[in-house]
């Protein structure tokens, strides 16, 4: 390991900016990188940021602070989740032909990073969503809705041991919309108990149940060693 990287984190909700923030970006400081979280602007001339609503918008946004940071010992990652992933994002059609999630978001992020063209940009794309690491123990949300516990119990038992990057991404089954089914009050209180929940796991839990998430977090620790 040499100098310090400086790696920005674009995230499309404010759930993932807090998890980014107050997970990860401690865990990398340990490896030499400083990492920041930021969420994506949606319309930049009138300041607006979240939400990911069509692939344009976030190209836009990101070779913008490519090229805002050329800084050689920057480097850039994405948190996005393949749920409800625009239509127009690259690769798209060609991704969806596979019937394997792991092989259609490796290839969704090999295509972001072939438009981008940047050697200093990391893909990544959550399998399917953010709340995909809540299920490694469901549990931490018990102390955190008052409550949730029957609900929790319940939605334990419907997915049973599911690993929790094969939940799928359909519009009643994607990881957020089986929690809210159970317990309703996350969608009023996700931001707040996301990311905390989240780091009450565990990196160390969430990374053995979850190996596509793990992969990225070992890519990111090894920045600072490709300077």
């Amino acid at each position: 390991m040499t100098d310090r990287v400086r790696l920005i984190i674009s995230v499309e909700g404010p759930t993932e900016q807090s998890f980014a923030s107050q997970v990860l970006a401690p865990h990398l400081a340990g490896f030499g990188v400083d990492a920041t979280a930021r969420l994506l602007f949606t319309n930049r001339k009138l300041r607006k940021r979240g939400g990911v609503r069509n692939y344009a918008k976030v190209s836009d946004d990101i070779r913008c602070l490519m090229q805002e940071q050329k800084d050689t010992a920057v480097r850039f990652t994405t948190m996005l989740d393949l749920y409800a992933l625009p239509g127009d994002f690259p690769g798209f059609a060609a991704a969806a032909s596979l019937h394997q999630a792991i092989a259609r978001v490796a290839a969704l992020e090999q295509a972001l990073a072939a438009d981008l063209g940047d050697r200093r940009f990391v893909p990544y794309i959550q399998l399917h969503e953010f709340e995909a690491l809540l299920f490694c123990d469901l549990d931490q949300l018990v102390p955190r809705i008052v409550g949730c516990g029957r609900g929790v119990q319940n939605l334990k038992d419907e997915v049973g041991d599911t690993p929790p990057e094969d939940i799928n991404d359909g519009p009643l089954t994607a990881p957020s919309k089986r929690i809210i089914q159970h317990v309703p009050r996350y969608e009023t209180v996700k931001v707040r108990v996301g990311a905390t929940a989240a780091g009450a796991i565990g990196l160390a839990s969430l990374r053995e149940n979850c190996p596509h998430f793990d992969a990225w977090v070992s890519g990111l620790e090894r920045l600072s060693f490709d300077l």
